[in-house]
């Protein structure tokens, strides 16, 4: 299995953009494997769900996820968001999440936004992605340590928040999650032993690239996902 570097799946993303994928409809993918990954996870529909998301694409992602875990039976899914001024794509799924009246909760908030993480059973780290390049700060780094601190089943989207998805450095604060939900490929800092430490069990999900395309980006590509299965559990 080839692994990827932050570059790589940069280049990934935008040439599934250029030939025709839309980001809101890879979140609904992602959205859909966290279900999948709850099932495999064996995580009670009474559970305290409590997605975190940060206003950018893998802040989408997760709010997709609450979307489709209420969707799909689980009751009690709360959203805490790190920022107001999210980019198109997430805030189309936030506004479905608020038609849908599932309680959202801002950072700004305070006591109830930490107070929301520290209840929680389930926490979906929907914060910072691969294009991390340094320490997270301000209300960032704040939310990563709430989650630290929580008793919570982590799930991060994607890589835990707070590593480096090249190198596998920690930088700190870092998430530190039970599973991770990494989406089109696995990354290089899955390989590395800080990042095995912080991430988990890793699952892959299928958000629906062509095979030509990550041709284009990863030399000798030999696909991931079979016939009838789109979420691959990464062997350690």
């Amino acid at each position: 299995m080839q692994f990827t570097t932050a570059k790589q799946m940069e280049r990934l993303d935008e040439l599934a953009v250029a030939n025709g994928l839309e980001i809101r409809q890879m979140m609904e993918l992602a959205g859909w494997h966290m279900v999948e990954l709850f099932r495999t996870l064996k995580i009670k529909k009474t559970a305290r769900v409590v997605a975190v998301a940060g206003k950018g694409n893998k802040g989408g992602d997760a709010l997709s996820a609450a979307r489709h875990l209420v969707n799909h039976g689980y009751k009690n899914v709360a959203v805490v968001l790190i920022s107001s001024k999210l980019k198109p794509d997430p805030l189309h799924h936030l506004r479905l999440l608020k038609k849908m009246k599932t309680p959202t909760i801002s950072w700004t908030e305070g006591a109830e936004a930490k107070s929301a993480i520290s209840k929680g059973d389930v926490i979906i780290d929907g914060l910072i992605g691969y294009h991390l390049d340094g320490a997270p700060r301000g209300v960032f780094a704040k939310a990563i340590q709430s989650i630290n601190q929580s008793k919570a089943t982590v799930i991060a989207y994607d890589l835990p928040s707070g590593l480096h998805a090249t190198t596998g450095k920690c930088y700190e604060p870092c998430v530190k999650s039970l599973a991770t939900l990494t989406l089109a490929a696995p990354k290089k800092c899955f390989r590395t032993l800080t990042g095995k430490r912080h991430s988990g069990k890793v699952f892959i999900g299928d958000i629906g690239i062509p095979l030509f395309l990550y041709r284009q980006v990863i030399k000798n590509y030999k696909p991931i996902f079979k016939p009838g299965s789109g979420l691959v559990q990464l062997e350690k």
